[in-house]
C-alpha cells in the first residue's frame, strides 16, 4: 500500500500542482502562530510547548485517522494516505522556479535568472555570475528535494505511515518559519525547532546521499561526502550536498559559508584542528554551468526511481509473505 500511495500521490501532484495559497498551508501557518504566540515565554519547557501544538500534535491526529480508516476499509487508508502525500510530498512545490531558472540560463537570459533566484530565496542575486546562479540554484534545489520528496519519502514509509510525512513537514516548516529573520521566536523555541528537525532528518539526509552515490559516481561521492561536508554549518545538508557533487563532478559550497580557518589564518580555533585536510580548501570539481542542471535533474530522478524499486520490491516480499 506504500507504494500504491506514494506513486498516485505524485502522479496527482504532476497533474495538479498544490497552490501556495491553499487551505492546508494556511492551516499550517495558523497553528505554528498560534503554537508560537501562546506558548513561547522564553523558556527551553515553553519551545516544548510550542513545538508539539504545531507538529506533534497535528502528526498524531493524521496516525488516528489513518488507523480509524485502516480498521473500516484498506481502501479508505490508501485514500487517506494520498491525501496526506498529496500536501507534504511532491516536486511541483518547489520545482516551478528551478525551471524557469534553467530556462533563462539555456536562454542566456542571466538578468531574469538572477531575479527568479532572489525571488526564491531572497539572496542578492545583483553581482552573480550566471555560474554563481547555477551553483546557488543546484544546492537549493537539492536541498529541496530533501525537504519535500526524500525525507517526506522516508518517514512515510515507517510504520506510522502519514504521520511521519506530516511530523517531518511542519517539522521543517516550523524550524524555517521560527529562525527566519523576521521571526520574533524566542532564543530556546528556534534552538529547539531546528535541533528537532536535525534529528528527524539525520536519517534521512544520510540514505539521500547514499543514493546520490549509487546512482552516480560513487567513488567521488564518497571521497567528496567524507571530505567535505564539514564546509556546511548544518552536517545532514553538507552530507547530502557534498555527495550529490561528487555525484555527478561539480563544485559545490556556495551555501555554506566561509571554509574553516587553517591554523595560520586568522580565526582559526582548536575546533579547526579536527578538520580532515581538504575541508579548508575549495571543493574539487567542475564549476558549475547551466548544462550541470540537467546532470543534477537525472540524478534526483535516478535516486527517486532507486527508492522507489526498492519500495516496490519490499513491497511484493511482503504482498507474498
Amino acid at each position: 500500500m506504500a507504494f500504491l500511495s506514494v506513486l498516485i500521490a505524485l502522479l496527482v501532484e504532476q497533474l495538479k500542482p498544490l497552490g501556495r495559497g491553499s487551505a492546508v498551508y494556511r492551516l499550517r501557518q495558523s497553528l505554528a502562530d498560534l503554537a508560537s504566540r501562546n506558548f513561547d515565554a522564553g523558556q527551553s519547557q515553553h519551545g516544548v510547548a510550542a513545538w508539539f501544538i504545531a507538529v506533534l500534535l497535528p502528526a498524531l491526529v493524521t496516525l488516528a485517522i489513518y488507523l480509524l480508516a485502516l480498521h473500516y476499509s484498506l481502501l479508505l487508508a490508501l485514500a487517506w494516505n494520498i491525501v496526506v502525500l498529496y500536501f507534504t510530498l511532491g516536486f511541483r512545490q518547489f520545482s516551478h522556479y528551478f525551471t524557469d531558472i534553467q530556462d533563462a540560463l539555456n536562454h542566456q537570459d542571466a538578468e531574469t535568472a538572477r531575479s527568479l533566484l532572489r525571488q526564491w530565496k531572497a539572496l542578492d542575486t545583483v553581482d552573480m555570475s550566471p555560474s554563481d546562479v547555477t551553483q546557488q540554484t543546484i544546492e537549493h534545489a537539492l536541498v529541496s528535494v530533501q525537504r519535500y520528496v526524500l525525507g517526506v519519502f522516508f518517514w512515510f514509509i515507517l510504520p506510522i505511515g502519514p504521520a511521519g510525512a506530516v511530523l517531518y513537514r511542519l517539522s521543517d516548516y516550523v524550524a524555517g518559519k521560527w529562525n527566519s529573520a523576521d521571526s520574533e521566536a524566542s532564543a530556546a523555541l528556534r534552538v529547539f525547532a531546528q535541533r528537532a528537525f536535525d534529528l528527524l532528518d539525520w536519517v534521512p539526509s544520510r540514505l539521500t546521499a547514499i543514493g546520490y552515490a549509487i546512482v552516480g559516481n560513487f567513488e567521488d561521492a564518497v571521497d567528496i561526502w567524507r571530505g567535505y561536508s564539514q564546509l556546511w554549518p548544518n552536517r545532514n545538508t553538507g552530507v547530502m550536498l557534498a555527495s550529490a557533487a561528487g555525484a555527478v563532478g561539480i563544485r559545490l559550497g556556495a551555501t555554506a559559508g566561509a571554509p574553516p580557518a587553517a591554523p595560520t589564518e586568522p580565526g582559526w580555533t582548536q575546533e579547526s584542528e579536527g578538520q580532515p585536510p581538504g575541508a579548508s580548501t575549495a571543493m574539487p570539481g567542475a564549476i558549475p554551468q547551466p548544462a550541470h542542471l540537467r546532470s543534477v535533474v537525472g540524478l534526483v530522478w535516478r535516486s527517486v526511481l532507486l527508492w522507489m524499486l526498492l519500495l516496490a520490491m519490499l513491497s511484493v516480499v511482503s504482498w507474498v509473505s
